[in-house]
């Protein structure tokens, strides 16, 4: 299995892509470590796929996935697509 994590820098640049897009929601990691993946922070009943959307256009560029917690909507797997 192929696990990936994002950086700091990474999760900003997320963050900003969501914002370009008129979001209000953001990524966060726990506790400030994204080695357990990202706490999604959803405002205002955002589209979740569309957020996931967003997300997925940027890590497309870095060869990386988002995938989504079955069980909390806040939780993001970010893994290799690789994998």
């Amino acid at each position: 299995m192929f696990t990936s994590q994002v950086d700091m820098k990474m999760v900003l640049e997320i963050n900003k892509s969501l914002r370009d897009h008129h979001m209000l929601s953001e990524v966060h990691t726990y506790s400030g470590c994204a080695t357990c993946g990202l706490r999604l922070m959803r405002k205002n009943n955002e589209d979740i796929n569309m957020i996931l959307d967003i997300i997925q256009d940027y890590l497309d560029t870095k060869w990386m996935k988002v995938s989504l917690n079955a069980y909390d909507e806040e939780m993001l797997y970010i893994n290799s697509k690789f994998e």
